[in-house]
């Protein structure tokens, strides 16, 4: 019987060829259209989803409103901000603020690289985004001003290497622009996901920045670049 269906069919189709073959197509493109869509925004509702507290981190944002109106919305703000918010709401269990940098050239030796992914982070940063290291010990970097953090591809791309023991880069050197003060690289991160909204290939201490002198780094309510 249903051998029998198949061979209707099969004759129906060859007997209007023009009309089968456009239904076929049209079904055939209406099928990977949806899968094609599909996987968007799969891959878009997954979007730091890797980080095991994703229902608990929350990105604060800056409205500003001038007469009334919203002249102003982003995710820049004060750095004192987060302590802030730590300090006078017991709901806030921890917090951490990120400074992005722009283009910079790393010297090794007689070898330069310019990165554009750069982000000046806290300790705290690891403790709520899961980027883990390869190489390093998470529960101890940072503490310290001029100190890095390389992803794997940085790392294999400043020194030229292709293995596995990456704990040999561990205490080294760098230089960055025309810094004369080295920066000890203190661990070496897992490439970061694509799916992740933080990009980057290098993390510098945030303490460099108060260290720097940048005093409005360390607790602001002035300047909003943070």
């Amino acid at each position: 019987m249903i051998k029998n269906y198949f061979k209707t069919a099969w004759r129906n189709l060859w007997k209007n060829k023009i009309f089968s073959l456009i239904n076929i197509a049209g079904l055939a493109i209406g099928m990977a259209a949806c899968l094609l869509i599909l996987q968007y925004v799969s891959f878009k509702l997954s979007y730091d989803q890797f980080n095991k507290s994703t229902k608990d981190i929350y990105r604060v944002v800056n409205d500003r409103y001038q007469n009334g109106k919203l002249i102003q919305h982003g995710t820049i703000t004060y750095s004192a901000i987060g302590q802030a918010l730590n300090d006078d709401y017991e709901e806030v269990v921890q917090n951490t603020c990120v400074e992005p940098s722009g283009e910079t050239i790393i010297t090794y030796n007689d070898k330069k690289l310019a990165e554009e992914d750069i982000l000046f982070v806290q300790p705290s940063f690891f403790s709520i985004f899961n980027y883990p290291l390869i190489a390093g010990d998470v529960n101890t970097v940072f503490k310290e001003p001029f100190t890095v953090i390389l992803s794997e591809n940085l790392a294999r791309k400043i020194f030229d290497y292709k293995g596995d023991d990456l704990n040999q880069f561990i205490g080294k050197a760098l230089t960055l622009q025309t810094d004369t003060i080295p920066y000890k690289i203190q661990g070496i991160c897992k490439n970061v996901p694509e799916n992740s909204h933080l990009n980057f290939n290098l993390l510098i201490s945030y303490k460099t920045l108060i260290s720097s002198g940048w005093k409005e780094s360390d607790y602001d309510f002035t300047d909003s670049y943070f």
